[in-house]
């Protein structure tokens, strides 16, 4: 029996659960307010607080020196492969000190390495899985119409290779054998195409479809006079966090605006079509890097629980292929179920002195 513990920091919380191989034994979570965050100016001074709020839980749920291996989720450590990283100084060093991103994800390499030096064996290593940065992107889908500017592949990797996973077992295939498209719906929504278990392309929250908060792909010369009269910064603000369904209605909560639709609320309806349509755009964009070769096309994130949004997405892109729908988040169980993996010798681990 493999003992696991998984760790998810985010914004306002911290995740901790504990696994035998891959069955849960307990969940729990750290909950922040925003005043507690505030008091932080940067993400590693939160650190501090966090490891001792986890090493407390941890001990109230009556762990000892037992555990085989401890999972973190990975932060902004730059293009790397995907799956399993061993927590190392040169990784703790790149996350604190030249990180990609800020993000509360970058502490999960330090939370991981306190629980397995408190309650791991002798012999227990800390990693972190599918990090935020995973980065297997051809070559032709990395080009822009700039010289110099390339697109990211920054985002939801995680929750979105677990999901590829599950489908390609759904459809009775190998995940290394299959072309799978995946969709992550949540106050920024990102895509991805995988194929033969790398992820090939990914549309950022940016490009193409809107969101919650997000506003997606527009066309730069509507944006230039927003950007005059706002400034960068203000703007910038704006289109991650006030755009798509706030700008429209002054909620991020997509079942108020579902319920405006139940009401007869005409525009309602309108937007969550449009925002369908655009989902539906990104879809059609990532079957042509797939050469129109799909397995599946499966949603995910917490606004996939949305039956409006998901049978308007299934409508317009049923001829692509399966679609198959994953409501919610599998981060915690992705993570236990890595670990299992390394554990098991069915996945070698990386260095990050490997990989750049």
């Amino acid at each position: 029996m493999n003992k696991i513990i998984v760790i998810n920091p985010g914004a306002t919380s911290t995740k901790v659960a504990y696994y035998i191989d891959i069955n849960e034994v307990w969940k729990d979570e750290i909950l922040y307010s925003e005043e507690q965050i505030s008091q932080f100016p940067h993400i590693f001074d939160q650190l501090k607080m966090r490891s001792e709020d986890v090493l407390s839980l941890i001990t109230e749920h009556g762990v000892t020196k037992e555990l085989d291996i401890v999972v973190g989720r990975g932060g902004g450590i730059g293009p790397v492969k995907a799956g399993a990283i061993l927590v190392d100084n040169e990784l703790l060093d790149r996350l604190e000190k030249h990180p990609v991103i800020e993000h509360a994800s970058n502490l999960g390499a330090n939370l991981a390495q306190e629980v397995a030096h408190h309650f791991g064996k002798p012999n227990t290593n800390a990693y972190v899985y599918d990090p935020i940065t995973v980065d297997s992107m051809s070559d032709v889908a990395r080009l822009t119409g700039i010289k110099g500017v390339t697109r990211k592949s920054i985002g939801h990797h995680l929750n979105m290779r677990a999901v590829a996973r599950r489908a390609a077992s759904d459809i009775g295939k190998n995940y290394q054998e299959a072309n799978v498209i995946v969709i992550h719906m949540g106050g920024g929504c990102s895509a991805s195409a995988h194929q033969d278990g790398e992820i090939i392309d990914f549309i950022s929250d940016d490009e193409v479809m809107f969101s919650a908060e997000r506003s997606g792909g527009i066309a730069i010369k509507s944006l230039i006079p927003l950007i005059k009269e706002m400034g960068v910064q203000k703007f910038y603000q704006f289109v991650r966090n006030e755009a798509g369904l706030y700008s429209y209605f002054h909620t991020k909560d997509l079942r108020a605006i579902e319920e405006r639709v139940l009401e007869g609320d005409q525009e309602a309806k309108l937007v969550l079509e449009a925002m369908a349509l655009s989902i539906s755009k990104t879809i059609a964009c990532l079957a042509a890097t797939l050469e129109g070769q799909v397995d599946a096309v499966s949603m995910t994130g917490g606004m996939a629980h949305s039956e409006f949004l998901t049978k308007e997405v299934k409508r317009r892109t049923a001829f692509i292929g399966p679609f198959l729908t994953y409501p919610g988040e599998f981060e915690m169980l992705a993570l236990a179920k890595g670990g299992n993996r390394v554990l098991n010798h069915e996945e070698t681990a990386h260095r990050l002195s490997e990989m750049i």
